[in-house]
């Protein structure tokens, strides 16, 4: 409950992106495109986004915002409806109505026109005519297009122009959007980059794409927040120690993860090393939640996190169970029968709010479901994990054969290295990587360290540091010669959630070293491609064959092309998925990248059937 112009940091928006549609996970866009910076990028304020520029002859009607989940798309509406509200920016539009997808969902069965379908999210326009309508120069602001069940249809060609005419929610938003209903009105939608293309590109006047924070506007949040400068500056200076922390802190969501936990660990009595990785940072994030949650209701005293009551345990259980069966579904929004499915009741889900958040608008009479949410994509992933290590440590077979398919019901034993060796190979067949994350989380749930803070969530383990090691080596021995050249840097990642380090110190060493006779092993390539993708400084060239390395590992090599002006691809055997991170390379915006006619003949001759994807306007 704190004013919104007291937190706000302004967040680093920009004109335009990238061409291609980017079905990354959203981790992995932020770590290839958090060191891609562009002359060509052109920053633009929250409350500019309607207004053209000096250059734009026409006016701009549709704008298109995207962004991934957390880095203040919602924030950025809310901030242009408060300036709005209170006169400061943007007097000419007359109303201004935020409607989010999520609760556009709860009415997508049912049949309005614009004027009732307002009327039903804000009681305060009841007396609404049509007339005002036409006349008052609306604004609709749609948040969150990546949560609207079910997609939009622009292929359905029902018209609407008539404000009084009743059809179904998709019909009534796509003719708004096309300009058949209402068009005079300006129309803002904001969404996650994978929903982004539900809209054709000849609908929108303007797209704008949310950064989050530059590494200045980072330090920012952390100062507006405490008021404390030497704790302040201990957080910021332990956050940069570590580059997965640093990148992740892109995300205002993440942001805020980050300063919970951090703030708690440096202000109590709790010893220990402060969190340099992922699994280590949402462990205490989960605790400190479940402690919070402890004290404003009442149910006990200051416990330590190593002391979770049997009823804190049951409950983030089944709220794992959730997390995991609709990760695999590719869900993030889920209704009442969904919780109850997983053996949650409204209540248990309601009081553990700063992990799992209620969306419902009381003042509503029609609503009728509440519609639940984790509140950022990143802890349904570790829900998810944890609920998974824990039914290995249990022998719960039935969960693990619906993750991993029918191969444990021949088993009477298994050991965890087989686990997490399957699990990552189902992580990498995944065309979009909405496993990578939950597979870091997975590995670094491993460590003893890590199971220790979760104070006996996960059951009993056995920490055998010969099954460690199986597991570190069957990382850097994987195979993944059909899979992309990205979706193997996560490889190399697990191991950094393992706190194997040896493989990054082998490539500092070699990328200092003027001797590059060194035999580079595949994962050597994998993390050499990630640390030459992050590295502030362009590449001159990259040749693939002065690498002494096998094919596979010269492929693994191929996504460091986003971060070098010239590449030498000849004679590397491309195939099409590698083609596929070259393209994504050429199509960036910020993309620095230059090659003979030949290597592009070659590339395009690959994939005929689309050689646009690695052309250029």
């Amino acid at each position: 409950r704190t004013l919104l112009n007291r937190i706000y940091t302004e967040l680093y928006i920009t004109e335009g992106q990238s061409e291609e549609v980017n079905t990354q996970h959203e981790v992995r866009q932020l770590e290839t495109a958090s060191k891609m910076k562009s002359l060509h990028d052109t920053p633009i304020k929250c409350h500019d986004i309607f207004k053209a520029l000096t250059d734009q002859q026409s006016s701009i009607r549709v704008v298109l915002t995207n962004g991934v989940a957390g880095v203040g798309k919602t924030f950025s509406v809310q901030k242009f409806t408060l300036d709005w509200a209170e006169g400061l920016e943007n007097q000419d539009v007359g109303l201004l109505t935020v409607l989010s997808f999520r609760e556009l969902n709860l009415v997508k069965d049912q049949q309005h026109s614009l004027l009732t379908l307002l009327r039903v999210f804000h009681p305060a326009l009841q007396k609404l005519t049509a007339e005002t309508l036409a006349v008052c120069k609306p604004l609709f602001i749609f948040d969150g297009l990546d949560e609207s069940r079910p997609s939009l249809d622009f292929n359905h060609r029902e018209l609407v122009s008539d404000v009084t005419q009743r059809s179904s929610v998709n019909v009534l938003l796509t003719n708004l959007i096309r300009g058949n209903l209402l068009p005079s009105a300006l129309v803002w939608i904001t969404s996650r980059p994978a929903a982004a293309n539900q809209i054709p590109p000849a609908c929108v006047d303007r797209v704008t794409e949310v950064r989050g924070f530059t590494d200045a506007q980072k330090e920012e949040y952390f100062r507006r927040r405490f008021s404390d400068e030497e704790l302040c500056s201990r957080i910021i200076s332990h956050i940069k120690t570590s580059r997965s922390l640093h990148i992740m802190c892109q995300i205002p969501v993440f942001c805020w993860i980050s300063a919970t936990v951090l703030e708690h660990m440096l202000t109590t009595d709790q010893r220990g090393e402060l969190p340099k990785t992922l699994t280590d940072l949402y462990s205490h994030f989960l605790l400190v939640q479940t402690k919070r949650k402890n004290n404003k209701y009442g149910e006990g005293h200051e416990t330590t996190p190593q002391q979770l009551t049997r009823a804190d345990r049951d409950v983030l259980l089944k709220l794992g169970r959730l997390a995991l069966k609709h990760l695999e579904e590719g869900n993030i929004m889920f209704y009442q029968e969904d919780l109850e499915r997983c053996g949650l009741n409204v209540p248990e889900a309601s009081v553990y709010s700063g992990v799992c958040t209620e969306i419902f608008r009381r003042e509503c009479v029609i609503f009728q479901k509440s519609v639940y949410c984790f509140v950022h994509l990143s802890v349904q992933e570790f829900l998810a994990a944890v609920y998974m290590f824990h039914c290995y440590t249990k022998r719960n077979t039935e969960e693990l054969n619906n993750f991993l398919g029918t191969y444990w019901k021949t088993q009477s034993t298994f050991s965890l290295d087989d686990l997490l060796k399957r699990t990552m190979n189902k992580s990498l067949t995944s065309e979009n990587g909405h496993l990578d994350l939950f597979v870091r989380f997975l590995h670094g749930l491993s460590l003893e360290s890590n199971q220790r803070v979760l104070g006996g969530l996960l059951g009993r383990t056995e920490n055998n540091p010969e099954i460690i090691q199986r597991v570190i080596t069957n990382l850097k021995k994987m195979k993944s010669d059909d899979i992309s050249p990205d979706r193997s840097i996560n490889i190399f990642h697990c191991l950094t959630e393992m706190n194997d380090h040896s493989v990054h110190q082998q490539m500092q060493q070699f990328l200092t070293s003027k001797d590059r006779s060194k035999k580079l092993s595949i994962i050597h390539c994998s993390a050499l491609a990630y640390m030459l993708q992050m590295s502030e400084e362009v590449l001159d060239e990259l040749d693939l064959n002065k690498f002494n390395t096998s094919y596979q590992g010269r492929w693994r090599l191929i996504p460091a092309v986003r971060n070098c002006r010239k590449a030498q691809l000849g004679g590397c055997d491309l195939s099409e998925t590698h083609c596929e991170v070259v393209a994504s390379a050429l199509v960036h915006s910020s993309c620095v990248l230059s090659f003979s006619a030949p290597e592009l003949r070659q590339i395009i001759t690959l994939n005929p059937s689309d050689p646009s994807t690695v052309s250029r306007d």
